[in-house]
């Protein structure tokens, strides 16, 4: 029977699998547009490159997938560990990361099946049609959704944690907020992240990046307290 140290480290574990597969889905598709971050926005330019970018764009999505339910078990975890401290708002929290998991799971499954077959088609609506499902799924259910209801899990955990320790949850808030801006910013103006106009949208962009790198230390942070057995305890209900 595994003990509560046991669990922990399973879930350090779990964080370190989410890191690998979205590590190497991230490398793959970015090779699918040949390592360009401008192309990364018009999924239609993968045509131009043939069946080893339809191959590269199925299993980077696939990644993707596992990386988004790896996610998906620490985010119930998280939920588990602040159970006691507000039920409501933690089951509101952790609605919103599950809903976050299942958004961008979908999205990275359409481009699994979906865009692969469209690459390999090459008929004359293929490419206006990838160009569009890429755009749906990166700026629609990735850039807007997942960013919105993952921001709003990630900045409300931090908030809980603020109060045992300031500085782990200022950084979960820093990140959350982060996800929040950039969910807004392409709700707005429909550009993704690699998308960038203008100095002030730069600056954005740059804080934006700022930010997110924050939540990634962070999640880093908590798989080494989870390890260690070192997590910080959520103040007490009142």
């Amino acid at each position: 029977m595994s003990t509560p140290r046991d669990r922990q480290r399973g879930m350090a574990a779990v964080i370190g699998l989410f890191f690998v597969l979205e590590g190497l889905a991230v490398v793959i598709l970015a090779a699918a547009f040949g390592f360009d971050v401008v192309a990364a926005g018009r999924f239609g330019s993968l045509m131009d490159r043939g069946t080893d970018a339809a191959e590269l764009l199925r299993w980077g999505a696939l990644l993707d997938v596992g990386g988004y339910l790896a996610f998906g078990l620490v985010i119930l975890y998280v939920g588990q560990w602040l159970w006691e401290q507000d039920r409501l708002v933690v089951a509101a929290l952790t609605a919103s990361g599950l809903a976050a998991v299942v958004a961008g799971a979908v999205g990275a499954v359409l481009l699994a099946t979906v865009g692969p077959w469209l690459i390999v088609d090459q008929g004359d609506a293929a490419r206006p049609i990838l160009d569009a499902l890429g755009r749906a799924v990166v700026a629609g259910l990735w850039g807007v959704v997942v960013f919105l209801l993952f921001g709003a899990w990630t900045a409300g955990v931090g908030w809980l944690l603020l109060g045992t320790d300031r500085r782990f949850g200022a950084l979960a808030l820093i990140g959350g907020a982060g996800m929040l801006v950039t969910s807004l910013r392409t709700a707005a103006t429909g550009r993704v992240i690699s998308e960038v106009a203008g100095t002030l949208d730069l600056l954005i962009v740059l804080a934006v990046v700022a930010a997110l790198l924050a939540w990634f230390v962070w999640l880093l942070w908590l798989a080494v307290r989870l390890w260690t057995n070192s997590r910080p305890r959520p103040a007490a209900s009142a």
